[in-house]
């Protein structure tokens, strides 16, 4: 068996050795000989019975494929082909298109850790149907996704056994990716073949530099609070656990060290969502102004400010960051600083399926990535819109955007942006356009160096359904500042409202092939056709957008507590209820929109942190603010004032006064997410300040967050890593209700 050994120093960072050798390809009846046999025994390492070791263990699981059940994933971007363990027990790849890039194919394995100068053994077997090139690499699984070990080997039909030693000389990186890429390479035809694996081995040879039970990321303080602060009237309590629980808590005054006032700590109880004991400290009658601390025992809070424009900062920036979000148009240095850009996405785009081109240019950017969605998009403006309407105090004309000191609110300018896009994703029919990306997400890179092409995906209902509302009810908002627009809106809502009637059945809200970007699925669109039919019933007060709003809300479509972008029902019950002109279902729906309000009082008067949640999903954030907005809601349509308290502690519990000890708002407070999964952020290398973080997220539903926060209490479950997009994206639906909640308590004061 001839073996070569080739050692290099890649890029200054890894040291590789590599070995390869090659075999016959074995047939189904061919068995090992005598040698190999004893070869592969020898190179076994038996465990340790360290429990901190990270040694002696292969970290690729069922790496030789004696299962069919596999943990492998498949990528493909331009490519195509099928994944799955063959019958002498290999992993298979099926090409059938190449693409035209070389990770166009690429096939990937998550869950293991590399520790910062530790040494490592890749080993693997591998031989194709063609000869080619594949790219290995174990790589960061975001950001640049640069390799921390890499090479480019040539397969061939005769079986190879490739090795490689490195040490992990960056930080430590709780959940790497071990990839394949099969791709378009030079000299490769775009002929169907297949490249099998074997014997795919991950182990550390040296852990001296590991520390065990090191963690990621800073430890959570044992005093939370609102890291930003208090208006001086406002509700003020912190929240303590471990070694901060005791009988009585102090409030000190920073600059002059003197404590200001002591009082008594409730007594602990334990938290289902923290896992832990925890107790509150109320500290309300503390109103001067000012910078304090909480302290209590050894421990003390991060620092926070009493004032009645504590938070004018904060929501200034909460909304400006929908004009960082901006594409198809420049943002200039004086006003998006370090985030400044050329015009972005500025060329026609492809209606899927045809060879037309049309004009979407314009919008907001949804989320980390460059996408715009109609499904978010309609729900971020009508979450500004609804604020404006309910708390136009709040806002003014000086938030820095090129619209200011024009005499019009800069929120309604900022809508404006977005509708005028939204104009554009209407077809003549009345049909409007799901989205509009390229075919797959981009590199971590700015705006204007995303350069593929642009793709309209097919009209969907719920689109449609909510192009309409949104236009309905941007046809109110704006009928005393802009009456042209105002029509041109009503107009619009109109005839997709008649798209609606005449396509009853559900339509699109999924990707076509060969789209692997932001899906915004949905199974019903009801609630989406309610909600236009009640904004149309609000606008016009014609009894036909009633008749056919009772016709679908009196089935059942539910309408309480839905303010997202897939359910929307609570938008259509605040639409109808608030009309001018009552309903004829008008009772019906209003006992409907309340009946969720009893669960969230009971969950927020169960939970420490007055969280109003019992279960932590993916954007759990957005549904903190929700359920805040959504009381708010509740009382305009009563005439209550039975949210304000709900309403206060869910915007504390986003500024800091929850179990991880984070402000979740970039750029504010003491610890807030430093490294959000946003493009821009990532490019600039600082976080855009002003964005609201996911949040925590039980069903760890990317490969950081099941590495790192696995066994983790549900309220518990956030990183802050931009790998970590199901915990640490950002989009403008996450921040749309934080304005809303803003603009309520900066309007009340």
């Amino acid at each position: 068996m001839k073996k070569k050994i080739i050692s290099a120093i890649l890029a200054g960072s890894m040291l590789i050795g590599v070995a390869s050798c090659s075999k016959p390809a074995p047939s189904e009846s061919q068995e090992p000989s005598e040698s190999e046999s004893v070869t592969e025994t020898s190179e076994e390492t038996e465990p340790t019975e360290d429990p901190d070791s990270i040694m002696g263990f292969n970290m690729i699981e069922n790496g030789d494929f004696a299962s069919a059940e596999h943990t492998w994933g498949t990528y493909f971007e331009g490519g195509d082909g099928v994944l799955a363990v063959n019958d002498k027990g290999e992993l298979q790849f099926d090409s059938k298109k190449i693409g035209a890039v070389n990770w166009a194919n690429q096939i990937y394995y998550d869950g293991f850790s590399l520790y910062k100068d530790c040494v490592y053994v890749m080993s693997f077997d591998c031989y194709a149907t063609i000869d080619r090139d594949v790219e290995y690499r174990i790589q960061i699984n975001g950001g640049d996704y640069h390799a921390y070990n890499i090479d480019t080997i040539h397969v061939t039909t005769e079986v190879q056994h490739f090795e490689y030693t490195f040490t992990m000389e960056e930080e430590s990186d709780p959940a790497p990716r071990l990839c394949f890429n099969m791709g378009k390479f030079d000299g490769l035809d775009n002929v169907a073949h297949s490249v099998m694996f074997d014997n795919i081995d991950l182990r550390c040879i040296d852990d001296s530099g590991y520390v065990s039970g090191a963690g990621f990321g800073p430890a959570a303080a044992a005093i939370n609070l609102n890291q930003i602060g208090y208006l001086t009237t406002g509700y003020k309590i912190a929240v303590f656990h471990g070694d901060a629980i005791a009988d009585k808590a102090a409030v000190v005054d920073v600059a002059t060290g003197s404590v200001v006032y002591e009082g008594a700590v409730e007594a602990a109880s334990y938290n289902e969502s923290t896992g832990r004991d925890e107790a509150r400290f109320d500290f309300s009658s503390v109103t001067t102004p000012g910078t304090y601390k909480v302290v209590s025992g050894s421990e003390e809070s991060y620092e926070f400010a009493i004032s009645d424009n504590v938070y004018d900062d904060a929501f200034k920036a909460t909304l400006r960051m929908f004009y960082l979000q901006r594409c198809g148009a420049e943002l200039t240095e004086d006003l998006a600083g370090d985030y400044a850009h050329p015009a972005c996405h500025t060329g026609e785009a492809t209606i899927y399926g045809t060879d037309e081109a049309i004009d979407v240019s314009g919008g907001w950017h949804d989320a980390g990535d460059y996408g715009r969605y109609v499904v978010s998009g309609a729900k971020a403006a009508a979450d500004l819109m609804l604020a404006y309407s309910l708390y136009p105090d709040a806002f003014d004309d000086d938030l820095g955007i090129p619209e200011s000191g024009n005499g019009i609110p800069d929120v309604l300018d900022e809508v404006r942006f977005e509708l005028d896009w939204l104009f554009k994703m209407q077809a003549s029919d009345g049909g409007v356009y799901h989205k509009v990306t390229c075919a797959n997400f981009p590199a971590f890179v700015m705006p204007e160096e995303e350069t593929g092409e642009l793709i309209v995906c097919p009209v969907s209902t719920t689109a449609t359904g909510d192009f309409a509302a949104v236009m309905a009810m941007a046809s109110v908002v704006y009928a005393d500042i802009d009456s042209e627009f105002a029509a041109k809106c009503l107009d619009a809502a109109k005839l997709s409202a008649e798209y609606l009637d005449a396509h009853t059945g559900f339509e699109g809200a999924v990707n076509p092939d060969g789209i692997a970007t932001g899906e915004y699925p949905d199974q019903n669109d009801a609630d989406e056709r309610i909600w236009a039919y009640a904004e149309l019933f609000k606008a016009t007060g014609d009894s036909a957008y009633d008749d056919a709003f009772a016709a679908l809300a009196g089935s059942g479509v539910p309408n309480a507590g839905d303010l997202g972008w897939q359910g929307v029902g609570a938008y259509a019950a605040y639409a109808y209820l608030s009309a001018s002109t009552k309903g004829k279902i008008y009772d019906v729906v209003l006992t409907n929109f309340t009946s969720g309000l009893s669960d969230i009082e009971s969950a927020t008067a169960a939970d420490s942190y007055h969280s109003s949640l019992k279960e932590y999903p993916w954007g759990s954030n957005m549904t903190i603010a929700n359920n805040g907005m959504y009381f708010l809601l509740c009382d305009a349509v009563k005439g209550d004032n039975k949210g304000d308290m709900i309403a206060r502690s869910q915007l504390d519990y986003l500024l800091g006064t929850n179990g991880t000890g984070y402000c979740f708002l970039t750029g504010y407070g003491t610890v807030s997410p430093e490294s959000p999964h946003h493009r821009p952020s990532e490019a600039a290398g600082a976080a855009v300040p002003g964005m609201i973080a996911g949040g925590p997220d039980q069903n760890l539903e990317d490969p950081y967050a099941e590495s790192v926060l696995s066994g983790t209490a549900p309220a518990l479950c956030y990183a802050d890593n931009d790998q970590a997009y199901s915990l640490n994206e950002v989009t403008i639906y996450w921040n749309s209700p934080v304005v809303f909640l803003f603009a309520y308590v900066v309007s009340q004061g």
